[in-house]
């Protein structure tokens, strides 16, 4: 059995999962996530719960972090505002075509390394950038382009629903979403009602894919004969998301619920008039 918490390393930044193993911890607390490249300042968001899983579900927490961890994450965040914006004033120098995602501090071997991350609808030939920009940071730069999802994921926002991003909380690994499943949900013909802030098609599509298949398999067909509260009529068309079906009765369109119109009985019914 574990006990789990969730973190995150910004406000409103994706949830990572943390086996507290036993350390009195509670929301607000700062506690510290192992990496790679070492142990970073974390706040806990939510939790601790208890897990029974024979298996580790998370890593394993480093400790509470200490007032001078907490200090010292204060700055390095403060330093990579200062940062970004050396970045953004030397691209703008250089006439780069490429919008800056974020940056990262790296202890690599003993000396500072400035990730970069940024986005860019071309190729950019950084030769003379790389060496400009390090002589303004002092310190070595790497550059990491991010595309598709990915950018998504690594500047947040928030999406349609009104809440954050799925890649920024929850979602590990953004799964391929295909054009089948917009036509499924009835948007293959307005695509961009269904696109996301990554540019791509919403991953809510997947979730909600099961709902609609579902929907379809209980729902009369278009044409269908029913039998409705206002007398029988014929389907003329299905709405997934409110439960319902329309049906047309006596020459007035009725929106009527699934279950009214289509329960097993009926649906059994139906089918032995329609077989010969």
């Amino acid at each position: 059995m574990s006990q789990v918490i969730a973190v995150a390393f910004q406000e409103n930044g994706r949830l990572h999962y943390l086996d507290v193993a036993g350390l009195d911890v509670k929301v607000g607390d700062w506690v510290l996530y192992p990496t790679p490249d070492g142990d970073e300042v974390a706040r806990c968001v939510w939790g601790p719960e208890r897990v029974d899983d024979a298996d580790p579900v998370a890593p394993r927490c480093a400790g509470i972090a200490t007032g001078q961890q907490i200090r010292r994450a204060e700055q390095n965040r403060v330093r990579r505002e200062e940062i970004s914006a050396v970045v953004r004033q030397a691209a703008a120098d250089h006439h780069l075509e490429m919008t800056l995602l974020a940056v990262d501090l790296i202890d690599q071997d003993g000396s500072n390394v400035v990730a970069v991350y940024y986005r860019s609808p071309q190729r950019i030939d950084f030769r003379s950038f790389v060496p400009d920009l390090a002589g303004r940071l002092r310190c070595r730069v790497d550059m990491r382009q991010i595309a598709g999802r990915d950018a998504a994921r690594t500047t947040g926002g928030v999406g349609v629903c009104g809440r954050d991003l799925c890649c920024t909380t929850f979602l590990e690994e953004p799964e391929a979403i295909g054009m089948r499943l917009a036509a499924d949900q009835g948007f293959a013909s307005n695509p961009l009602a269904v696109t996301g802030a990554c540019g791509k098609l919403m991953c809510c599509l997947r979730y909600e894919h099961p709902y609609y298949t579902d929907f379809k398999a209980a729902a009369p067909a278009l044409g269908q004969k029913v039998q409705t509260p206002s007398g029988p009529g014929r389907v003329v068309g299905h709405d997934a998301p409110s439960a319902t079906v329309q049906v047309e009765v006596k020459g007035a369109t009725l929106r009527c619920p699934l279950a009214s119109v289509c329960s097993t009985a009926a649906r059994r019914r139906d089918r032995q008039k329609e077989t010969p």
